[in-house]
């Protein structure tokens, strides 16, 4: 293996290919001045609110005007069927969060092209990755969807915010969430079948005249006002969606049997009544609305993800929002109130408006074993600053300090990255000790723990305490977080078998919402019907004012203070990403934390810029996509970039401190070679998808032929442009060191 020079990092093996298909290759020479036009174009109305107080009481009893809002032009209004591809390409909603997907079980990439999704059987290889759609789904807008005016557009409020794909319970679903509160999702085999059924009835010269088959949602509902995070739980059957009501509604589905978690849970200190509903909550006899709202501190929540039990059931939601606070929502406990995870700032410094993007709970099991401080953080470790941060900015500053080590270094160390690291350190105020740090070398020495884990922690009054790297931004405000089976030749085409799932959903009890009949806040421990909130056609104003009720007092629990999970603190971190910068928090509170900065910056090398690429709306890192496979996060930005984040841990002390669980970066896509050749697009990059490659493509819509599970599996990583250009990388693990390969 060649090292490049640079002892002790693990060498990475690319090739040079990169597959690309323009909109030209898509659409036809044709289209390419009106994609220009619809690329540049201004939105109707632009109104940026720089918010710096939240909490007064004439605040709290409006609608939530406290974000980005954009209107577009009312010629997008909602009876959009005869006009929505008028220009020969399907337009695509502004300023949102990843509205691309690829099926884990099928050779299916969804698009989301405002409130349609567009489904392709994308190819091997290039120049046409995408061809024409198999499938258009277009959901139509649930009843209590129309009395949500959305956050975005309030001239077309029934557009898509993200787009994911998950497995609930053994069925995989595609779910996606509308800026006017709509949530919805299908079945992937169910549209996997009408594609198969389709191309079936193009074949047959007698069947040519059938209407083509469409499957029908396996979900729908509403959460009151826009939303976008999104998340789904495998083995506890659970969607969670975070919404600009500060809040986040977990819709827990009846099942067949009992749940494991209301067998046993601790009724310590809880009063019979509580342990009754709590019980009878878990039971999931019934389809429950799950209701947690966020703290005083809280804003809109632009993306959630799941945090397991020992056993692996879901226990919390873990929540961001767009001010950098992560919120730990207990689903089940009742009378629990949140816990408010700040966002962490050096000393003396101010953090911008908004701060808070990405979140992902990652187990110690997802983590690549690392020999060196190089392999694990990516930068050799005499150029690692060590920082002190204060865990809670505001009027009562929390005395903790918490012992940060700064890999922003580690970008000298990226082959090919498009923007050297010299050229973003001048773009950025204050940053000349990542330069400083890198030329001097300074002294450091690197201790073996071996494999002892579990040792007695080192005392931090050894730890190095360097100038911090600022962030440049104040006052910045950025876009808000921003039935089964179908009928064929008059069978009923039923869903794979759920007896190997020990309780799966109850037939029918996600598909109609009038079955969503229990609404419940454990914090406060209310229990409503869905009716009561929905009768008067005001349901997001009501469920608002209900869901907040019990906030006023600012009641929630600081992180440094929290009685965390033992199995949580013992394995458990936190991936938090903002404008530019990634970070590792584990949740034992006397590990050190990771951070790197101005990974995914904007920088363009076009003549001009669209509105929506310019930094204030495009630098949020907000596109994440776990691979545990790989030992990989996919981290993107509207910038126009992603970055392949290789989750470490390694039995190496640095800085005096204990260091278990790391990161590096070890590559920022386009390369520079690529955008030397201008590949990439000079607009904003709406979606990040990643699926393993298809084993026989063309031929199976499955993957992977029942039984067949090649070794190592190379997965495939699709990017997709506001103007319709597609980028796709072919990524792998291989050789004994497991290294990263991008072919």
């Amino acid at each position: 293996m060649a090292n490049d020079g640079h002892e002790g990092r693990e060498d990475l093996y690319v090739s040079r290919t990169c597959y690309v298909q323009t909109a030209e290759s898509r659409f036809g020479k044709d289209v390419l001045d009106e994609i220009e036009t619809f690329v540049f174009e201004l939105p109707h109305v632009s109104n940026v609110i720089v918010e710096d107080d939240v909490g007064s009481e004439s605040e709290d009893e409006e609608e939530d005007t406290e974000m980005y809002d954009v209107e577009t032009s009312s010629d997008l209004g909602e009876e959009t069927d005869s006009n929505h591809a008028q220009h020969g390409f399907p337009k695509i909603a502004t300023t949102r969060n990843n509205l691309t997907a690829l099926s884990q079980r099928y050779n299916l990439y969804f698009a989301a092209y405002q409130d349609r999704i567009y489904v392709y059987q994308p190819q091997r290889t290039g120049p046409r990755i995408l061809p024409a759609p198999s499938l258009i789904l277009h959901p139509p807008r649930s009843p209590l969807g129309t009395s949500c005016p959305g956050a975005i557009d309030t001239y077309f409020p029934h557009q898509i915010n993200h787009i994911i794909v998950g497995n609930l319970g053994n069925m995989e679903i595609v779910l996606f969430a509308y800026d006017d509160g709509d949530v919805a999702a299908y079945y992937t085999y169910a549209i996997a079948h009408c594609i198969k059924a389709n191309s079936d009835a193009g074949r047959s010269p007698g069947s040519r005249s059938r209407q083509a088959a469409h499957p029908k949602l396996c979900f729908q509902d509403n959460v009151g006002s826009s939303a976008w995070g999104l998340a789904i739980h495998e083995q506890s059957r659970l969607i969670a969606v975070g919404s600009n009501l500060r809040m986040v509604v977990v819709f827990a589905f009846a099942l067949s049997r009992p749940s494991a978690a209301a067998v046993k849970f601790s009724t310590d200190g809880k009063k019979p009544d509580e342990i009754e509903l709590e019980k009878h909550v878990r039971s999931r006899t019934r389809t429950w609305r799950i209701v947690l709202p966020l703290g005083y501190e809280g804003h809109n929540i632009p993306n959630v993800t799941f945090m397991d039990d020992e056993a692996g059931e879901a226990d919390k939601v873990v929540a961001i929002d767009i001010r950098g606070n992560v919120w730990l929502l207990d689903i089940w406990n009742v009378g629990q109130a949140p816990v408010r995870w700040p966002k962490a700032v050096s000393r003396g410094r101010r953090t911008p408006a908004v701060v808070g993007w990405g979140v992902l709970v990652l187990p110690d099991r997802c983590f690549k074993r690392t020999q060196t401080v190089r392999e694990c953080l990516g930068v050799p470790g005499n150029e690692v600053i060590a920082v002190t941060k204060l865990e809670q900015t505001g009027p009562a500053l929390s005395q903790n300090n918490t012992v940060w080590l700064d890999t922003t270094c580690s970008l000298y160390y990226i082959r090919e990255l498009s923007l050297p690291a010299e050229a973003v350190f001048r773009r950025r105020q204050n940053t000349a000790e990542y330069a400083v740090t890198h030329a001097c070398k300074s002294v450091f020495v690197e201790q073996d723990l071996s494999d002892s884990w579990e040792t007695d922690s080192d005392s931090e009054d050894g730890a190095v305490n360097l100038p911090s790297a600022p962030d440049p931004f104040h006052n910045k405000a950025v876009p808000s977080g921003s039935k089964t089976g179908t009928e064929k030749q008059g069978r009923k085409v039923l869903p794979p078998s759920t007896t190997d799932c020990p309780w799966y959903l109850k037939s029918g009890d996600t598909t109609d919402g009038a079955q969503m009949l229990g609404v419940i806040n454990p914090t406060s421990k209310n229990v409503a019907s869905i009716d009561s909130l929905a009768g008067d056609g005001m349901y997001h104003k009501k469920l608002g004012s209900y869901s907040l009720r019990q906030t006023r007092d600012g009641s929630q629990i600081e992180f440094s203070k929290a009685d965390l999970p033992e199995h949580a603190v013992k394995d458990y971190c936190l991936l938090r990403t903002s404008l530019t910068d990634i970070e590792l928090q584990p949740f034992n509170k006397d590990a050190p934390c990771i951070d790197c900065k101005y990974v995914l910056p904007h920088h363009t090398n076009a003549p001009s810029t669209p509105w929506d690429l310019h930094p204030t709306y495009s630098e949020r890192v907000s596109m994440l996509i776990h691979i545990p496979q790989l030992n990989l996060v996919a981290a993107g930005s509207p910038t126009g970039r992603v970055a392949l984040i290789t989750l470490t841990k390694t039995a190496k002390r640095l800085h005096m401190t204990k260091l278990r669980h790391g990161f590096r970066v070890d590559y920022v896509l386009p390369r520079r070679s690529e955008d030397d050749r201008k590949l990439r697009p000079g607009c904003t990059l709406i979606g990040i998808a990643m699926s393993p490659v298809p084993y026989r493509p063309g031929v199976d819509l499955e993957l992977r032929p029942r039984g067949e599970r090649p070794s190592p599996t190379m997965y495939r990583l699709i990017l997709h442009y506001k103007d319709h250009t597609i980028l796709m990388y072919d990524i792998a693990r291989s050789g004994d060191d497991g290294s990263l390969t991008v072919f």
